[in-house]
């Protein structure tokens, strides 16, 4: 599938500045997971203010996955949840606190899928630019798993959220591909595949292949 990217940021850390702009009542509901994500928006926002306008797809594999288990600690415990808490935890939630604060009434959508939620993320962002929107806000958004999950899943390796506006006509062209085939060893760690998209975009031309078993994926920025 082809697109254009007109800008994109890479946020490890949040950014107490950016995130004035957000009334202190919301501000002092966001988890760590959410500032990073919300700093990233805000950062393209800074320098597209269409961005109100623009319809978002949040992918992300584990959401507030702190808070949730915060919440499953308190169930094992036999304490009543706090409503607001339950309410934040699921994946949508983030995306509804950044649509009020930034008055964004367009679509919102979000994504999970495993491993490969990093491009399918991309997937469904390129889907929407080509069948109705003249531009996408893709945000890629995680943090490292709680020590509980170790056993079943070590990725990503650092918290990080990645913010792409994709154009339907203006920007750098970018070609995502999937290919099914043969079981190889190119996996990388989420960050590690962000990144790279980054650097390519950041270079204006390159190419990053990730496998998932036996498919492959890539974005070729031309």
């Amino acid at each position: 599938m082809r697109a254009f990217v007109a800008d994109s940021t890479l946020v490890q850390n949040e950014c107490r500045e950016r995130l004035k702009q957000i009334p202190a009542s919301t501000r002092r509901r966001l988890s760590s997971y959410a500032k990073v994500l919300i700093t990233a928006m805000l950062e393209l926002s800074e320098r597209h203010p269409q961005l109100q306008e623009t319809p978002v797809v949040l992918a992300t594999r584990h959401g507030d996955l702190h808070r949730t288990e915060k919440l499953l600690r308190e169930l094992v415990r036999g304490e009543v949840l706090s409503p607001t808490q339950f309410a934040l935890s699921v994946n949508n939630a983030v995306l509804g606190q950044y649509s009020m604060a930034a008055d964004n009434r367009e679509s919102m959508t979000t994504l999970s899928a495993g491993e490969q939620t990093y491009p399918l993320g991309w997937l469904e962002a390129l889907s929407q630019l080509q069948s109705e929107a003249e531009q996408v806000l893709l945000v890629y958004a995680d943090e490292v798993p709680p020590a509980v999950y170790s056993g079943q899943v070590k990725s990503p390796v650092t918290g990080f959220s990645h913010a792409v506006l994709l154009h339907r006509k203006n920007g750098q062209e970018l070609i995502l591909d999937r290919r099914v085939g043969k079981e190889s060893q190119l996996q990388e760690d989420v960050w590690s595949v962000a990144n790279s998209v980054q650097k390519i975009l950041d270079a204006g031309g390159g190419k990053v292949v990730q496998d998932y078993n036996k498919v492959r994926w890539s974005w070729h920025v031309a």
